[in-house]
């Protein structure tokens, strides 16, 4: 997560626009006024908080995010604009230091390596099983660069060779977990499979996940526990989804990799994966600090029901220990009260329900019911309340939900744990007490939870860029013959604040020394990772190629985005004849910009 995508996750954009523009007024979904930038009578300039956008729909016909907004509002460039809105955000800016102040693990510089070398390999020709695995799990060429899928090859010792030959030991090789002993010497641990690049929440490569394209055992395979990479601390794609889940107050919690792909894929961003275990206080602590509600989203496979269960059991019960500790602890809520479950259509995993009907999807989402709910409506299918002594256990079993959940609901679940045990409430109440005692099975916090609250109270600086973005920079940044055509990328189309900032910086010309000279330490940062993002060898026709095709990309992304404010523009109050005939005007040229486009064959309808 970016400083920038914490302080948009912090300030409301109409809040902003509405200090600059005080007769902003709402009509419908949207907000609207007079245009600050030009002279006009009637209002066209159109606040999206939905979209957390603007746009004017008169003479200006531009728009963007709140950044861009106080940069054209004040006059002001991007780095000004940030520290203006850091200050209303709240955002304390990080002071740059040297780099000798914290030295970066060279693990991080290995798995770099590592994950371009598997990117490069799943481009190749050997890459092609793991290709069409990924076209038949409906994974777009975007996703795959978005989270970096790879393919390890099957000789057992090629990416050995390769970060051997790039200088690197072969005693780091092992201690990063990507070779493991063999025989007289060491091989690759990753052999034959599709990979995923597991990050930390700064961004950065910690370790690999790897699943078999045959029948290996086992059929994912993970990087083994080093100094950079944990697994019990990390959530896959929380990086990634981290502005989201701050911004939503929910997270939505998946078992496998594929299904957080397919959830972003169809712009469910605040989706992330526990890799395959039972939530850990570490994950806890990382989803309850930036959210108000957490989905659980599981897979409905029959076989697997009694292993959700027990998960969720335990899932309870280590919730419900850190409610206890709740008072000395800045949260007003329960973490407990926190978790909520989807119901998932049987037969089907949140990534085929996402790919063949997202708004089931939602409906499932939106539709979790507590997680002290859940388990009581599951136990008569997994647990014996038949006999005096299966009653007691469940009793033992379901206790954590009595003590997890606010004192105003626990005469409510008391009652329904009675019936489900059918025993009389005072009598189970007196069996196990209520949370004035903790129970006897309860477990204090690790120290491990309190450390990973007091690591996510940091602002995550690494920049996280979009993968459009950045491909089109680093074209024009490791290419002087393509940089020669940065005037025809306009800046509105770039996405991230970051990425127009950089280009408008470009746009002003010179060679790349003097460009950096111009930029502060964070823009400055940015231009020298994408002055390293890896880009396939290319001759200058294929090149010319590529930046063509993401100039056609960038265009046909930027019209979708007009039709989406369009349709929301449509479907609010009648606006006045002049702004309507405008909009009608609008609407006609960008169907007219979109045909042809498509009448081009360089986008998708």
């Amino acid at each position: 997560m970016t400083v920038a995508d914490d302080i948009k996750a912090r300030l409301d954009i109409v809040d902003v626009v509405g200090k600059y523009v005080p007769e902003l007024r709402q009509s419908g979904r949207t907000w609207k006024a007079r245009c600050p930038f030009h002279q006009e009578n009637t209002p066209s300039f159109v606040v999206f908080p939905d979209r957390q956008t603007w746009r004017c729909f008169g003479a200006c016909a531009t728009g963007g995010d709140v950044f861009s907004f106080i940069m054209r509002a004040d006059n002001t460039d991007f780095s000004q604009a940030m520290r203006s809105l850091a200050h209303q955000a709240g955002v304390a800016l990080p002071e740059r230091r040297p780099a000798a102040d914290a030295p970066r693990n060279p693990l991080f510089e290995l798995n770099d390596a590592a994950q371009r070398f598997f990117r490069q390999s799943l481009d190749a020709d050997r890459g092609a099983l793991a290709r069409e695995y990924l076209r038949a799990r409906g994974v777009s060429d975007e996703a795959i660069v978005t989270f970096g899928l790879g393919y390890s090859p099957t000789t057992g010792d090629a990416l050995l060779k390769h970060i051997e030959s790039l200088g690197f030991a072969r005693d780091l090789l092992l201690s990063a977990g990507l070779a493991t002993p063999y025989d007289d010497g060491a091989r690759d641990m990753f052999r034959g499979r599709l990979i995923y690049p597991l990050r930390n929440d700064a961004g950065e490569v910690a370790g690999f996940a790897g699943r078999a394209m045959d029948d290996a055992q086992p059929k994912y395979l993970n990087t083994p526990q080093t100094a950079v990479f944990d697994k019990g601390r990390m959530l896959y794609a929380y990086d990634r989804a981290a502005a989201a889940i701050a911004r939503e107050r929910r997270a939505v919690v998946v078992e496998g990799y594929m299904d957080v792909i397919a959830a972003h894929q169809h712009d469910f961003t605040n989706v992330v994966a526990s890799m395959g275990t039972a939530l850990t206080p570490a994950q806890i602590a990382l989803l309850t600090r930036r959210a108000d509600v957490v989905v659980l989203a599981l897979d409905a496979d029959p076989a697997g029901q009694g292993a959700m269960f027990r998960s969720l059991l335990e899932l309870a019960q280590r919730s419900a220990d850190a409610s206890l500790q709740r008072a000395s602890s800045r949260r007003s809520a329960s973490p407990f009260d926190a978790f909520r479950v989807a119901s998932i259509p049987s037969g089907k995993d949140p990534d085929e329900l996402i790919r063949s009907d997202p708004t089931l999807w939602r409906q499932a989402v939106d539709g979790a019911v507590p997680l002290g709910d859940f388990l009581l409506d599951a136990a008569p299918d997994q647990m014996d309340v038949s006999t005096p002594a299966g009653k007691a256990a469940a009793a033992e079993a379901l206790r954590p939900i009595l003590y997890g959940v606010e004192w105003t609901e626990q005469d409510r679940y008391l009652q329904r744990l009675a019936r489900l045990l059918d025993v009389e409430p005072a009598v189970l109440s007196a069996r196990i007490g209520r949370s004035s005692a903790p129970p006897r099975r309860a477990r204090s916090v690790p120290a491990a939870a309190t450390d990973e609250q007091a690591e996510v109270e940091a602002v995550f600086h690494r920049l996280d860029g979009d993968p459009l973005d950045e491909q089109t920079l680093a074209l024009l940044l490791q290419h002087p013959d393509i940089m020669e055509r940065s005037a025809q990328v306009e800046v509105d189309r770039l996405r991230r604040p970051e990425s127009r900032a950089l280009l408008s910086a470009l746009h002003e010309g010179g060679i790349i020394d003097d460009i950096r000279q111009r930029l502060d330490d964070d823009l400055a940062q940015h231009l020298d990772r994408l002055m390293e993002h890896p880009l396939p060898p290319m001759d200058f026709k294929q090149r010319t190629a590529d930046f063509e095709a993401c100039l056609r990309r960038l265009e046909e992304r930027h019209l979708r985005e007009l039709k989406a404010q369009e349709r929301a523009m449509l479907a609010d109050d009648p606006a006045s004849p002049e702004v309507a005939e405008a909009l009608h005007r609008q609407v006609i040229e960008t169907n007219e910009r979109l045909r042809a486009l498509f009448t081009s064959g360089a986008a998708t309808p």
